[in-house]
């Protein structure tokens, strides 16, 4: 309770002024309506036609399971091909590399987004839960001794040459890496890992956490907002809350970076973030983003996001607008009496 009349105080002093016709929840219903038919439409293209991805598949099941949960019309049989492939082609490889992209990495990154992807159906089913135990098996073996995940895409030319690179945001800096790590081993009990080896994992991680500064992206602070809700850590969320009020522009809207200008991916993070943290519409700073979001929404219900990656904008558009789907599925202001407190998909069993 502390910890909430703590946030209730700090968004007091930072909250910005209300926009002078503040859109409401059937607005905000029809900006999800229309974006959850993109979603589908890429996501089940790039799934069928291609390959299984961390930057359509994960993002399209959670975000049609979640708007399914709220009770939005969602094509269930779209989803439970995409889910059930991407399980299928983890659990049959030895190593959870079945594709080229992952064979490009150390650590398979996609098994975090995956497990969000799936969790989000709820109880787990048999395939969920063996990839799931996988999953976390895969991370314990690949954190680093000083307790932190790193990733880091590793390419060799013909001539010999190896670079390693970044493709943020799904693939960022290793603060981001161990804040999704975690969020992965604190989300459901893992079978098949040793109780010891667990803790030891997680407390390695917070360690290495504690000891450095709060990254300059989004996504670092929003990640840590999650994560400290997710394991009870509240005392640590007021300031993080404050800090993430102070860098929402005036267009309403937040960016990936201080560099960068307002996105869908930004203010989406944002949302998601302030809703864990227990923020609901009655906050102005929510009411501008929702107007940052319907102005800014395309005609086929996605939003343009310019690529951290310096890639063409497909991938960031679409990771863009599930996250913005996601922050608007959690502020909407018909479901604050029963707000959700984490930010990960519900329905699971989580422990502390």
């Amino acid at each position: 309770m502390l910890s909430v009349v703590i946030i209730a105080a700090a968004l007091a002093q930072t909250a910005p002024a209300v926009p002078q016709s503040p859109i409401g929840a059937e607005q905000v219903r029809q900006m999800i309506e229309k974006s959850l038919p993109f979603l589908e439409e890429k996501g089940l293209e790039w799934e069928t036609t291609k390959c299984v991805s961390c930057h359509h598949g994960p993002w399209m099941t959670w975000t049609g399971y979640e708007a399914k949960k709220y009770g939005f019309t969602v094509n269930q049989e779209s989803l439970e091909k995409v889910r059930l492939k991407a399980l299928k082609a983890y659990n049959d490889h030895p190593k959870l590399k079945p594709t080229s992209r992952d064979n490009l990495t150390e650590m398979t990154m996609n098994v975090i987004y995956v497990t969000f992807g799936a969790g989000a159906k709820g109880e787990p089913d048999a395939e969920t839960t063996k990839f799931m135990n996988r999953a976390a098996a895969h991370l314990i073996e690949h954190q680093k001794e000083d307790g932190s995940w790193k990733v880091l895409v590793k390419l060799t030319s013909k001539d010999g040459t190896t670079k390693t690179f970044l493709q943020p945001p799904l693939i960022d800096e290793d603060d981001a890496t161990t804040l999704w790590s975690l969020l992965v081993l604190t989300y459901r009990k893992p079978d098949g890992v040793s109780e010891e080896a667990l803790e030891k994992s997680k407390a390695n991680g917070l360690r290495y956490l504690s000891g450095q500064p709060l990254g300059d992206t989004m996504q670092s602070l929003a990640l840590r907002i999650m994560l400290y809700r997710q394991i009870g850590k509240s005392e640590a969320v007021p300031a993080l809350v404050e800090e993430l009020l102070s860098q929402q522009r005036d267009d309403g809207g937040w960016s990936q970076t201080k560099q960068l200008k307002s996105d869908a991916l930004g203010t989406g993070q944002a949302l998601v973030a302030l809703a864990a943290a227990g923020v609901t519409s009655k906050n102005p700073a929510v009411v501008k983003a929702w107007d940052f979001l319907i102005t800014n929404q395309r005609a086929d219900g996605s939003w343009h996001v310019n690529s951290r990656a310096y890639q063409a904008p497909e991938f960031s558009s679409y990771l863009g607008t599930a996250w913005a789907t996601l922050g608007l599925l959690r502020t909407r202001p018909d479901v604050e009496g029963a707000a959700e407190r984490t930010a990960l998909p519900s329905r699971q069993a989580r422990f502390d």
